[in-house]
C-alpha cells in the first residue's frame, strides 16, 4: 500500500516537481488547492505527511489548518513559503510544524527535508510499537486455575498471597508454561534454565521441580500442574490457560 502525502498548493510546478521524485519512492501525492479541501483530507484520509504552501490562504486560515493537522496526525508537516520571514517561521514553529522551507527550484532541499522527517517519524513509530508491546507483555498476568502469575512483579499468588518463588523457580515455571503441552527433557530444561548440561545435572532439575511443586501444587504428592513423564522429563499442559493484559480483556490460548 502506497503512503499518501497531502500537498496543498496552487502552483502546478511545485506539485509536478514533488510528484516526480516521491512517486519513485512509492509515495502517492494528494494535491488540493483550497484550505477547505485540505481540512477535509486531514480529517478523512490516512496521511503519511503534509506539505502546505502558505500562499494558498490568509494566515488565520493557514493557522487553523496547521492546528487541525497537528492535532489529527502524528506525521511530518512542512510549510513552504515564497520568501523567508522570521515572523512566519516563529508562528509555524509555535504550532509545532516540523519544518519551514523557502521554495526554490529544483525542489532538492524540500525533498531532502521531507525524506528526513518521514524517516524520523517511521523510526519513532517503530520504537513506540516495540515499547508498547514490551509494556503490554510485562504487565500481563497468567491465570492458572486458582493461581495468578504476575509477570510484572515476578510473583505467583494464590488467594492474593505470594507463594514465594525464587527467581530460578519462577523462570522454570515460565519455561514450562511457554511450552504448554510439550514434554520437556531434563537435559533440555537444564540447558535453557541453567545454561549448561553436564552428567548427573538432571538431578538439579528434579530438585527444583520438587521445590516448585511444594509451592504451587495443592498436593505435591499428586501433582496436577507439572506432571512427570517417566523416562523422559516433565510436562505442563493446560488447554484453558488464560493471559490477561493490562486494560485488555482476557484471551484464551488453545
Amino acid at each position: 500500500m502506497q503512503k499518501q502525502i497531502l500537498v496543498l498548493t496552487k502552483q502546478l510546478k511545485i506539485f509536478i516537481s514533488l510528484n516526480e521524485t516521491l512517486s519513485a519512492l512509492n509515495y502517492s501525492l494528494l494535491n488540493v488547492t483550497t484550505i477547505d479541501s485540505a481540512h477535509q483530507a486531514v480529517n478523512t484520509q490516512e496521511l503519511t505527511g503534509i506539505i502546505i504552501d502558505l500562499s494558498c490562504g490568509s494566515w488565520p486560515e493557514v493557522n487553523e489548518l496547521l492546528s487541525d493537522a497537528r492535532q489529527q496526525l502524528r506525521a511530518p508537516i512542512i510549510v513552504i513559503s515564497s520568501e523567508f520571514s522570521i515572523a512566519e517561521l516563529q508562528q509555524c514553529f509555535a504550532l509545532h510544524v516540523d519544518d519551514y522551507v523557502v521554495w526554490q527550484e529544483p525542489a532538492q532541499e524540500l525533498l531532502l527535508r521531507l525524506q528526513q522527517r518521514l524517516w524520523f517519524y517511521e523510526q519513532t513509530t517503530e520504537t513506540n510499537q516495540t515499547v508498547k508491546t514490551h509494556e503490554q507483555e510485562t504487565s500481563a498476568t497468567i491465570q492458572l486455575g486458582d493461581l495468578t502469575i504476575d509477570l510484572q512483579h515476578f510473583q505467583v499468588l494464590r488467594d492474593q498471597l505470594d507463594l514465594g518463588l525464587t527467581p530460578k523457580e519462577f523462570k522454570l515455571l515460565m519455561y514450562l508454561i511457554k511450552h504448554n503441552g510439550q514434554v520437556l527433557a531434563r537435559e533440555q530444561i537444564m540447558t535453557e534454565i541453567w545454561g549448561y548440561d553436564e552428567l548427573d545435572s538432571s538431578r538439579i532439575v528434579d530438585i527444583h521441580i520438587s521445590h516448585l511443586r511444594d509451592k504451587i501444587e495443592l498436593d505435591s504428592k499428586n501433582p496436577q500442574i507439572i506432571t512427570t513423564v517417566r523416562g523422559f522429563g516433565y510436562l505442563f499442559e493446560d488447554k484453558n490457560l488464560k493471559i490477561a493484559y493490562k486494560n485488555q480483556p482476557r484471551t484464551t490460548t488453545d
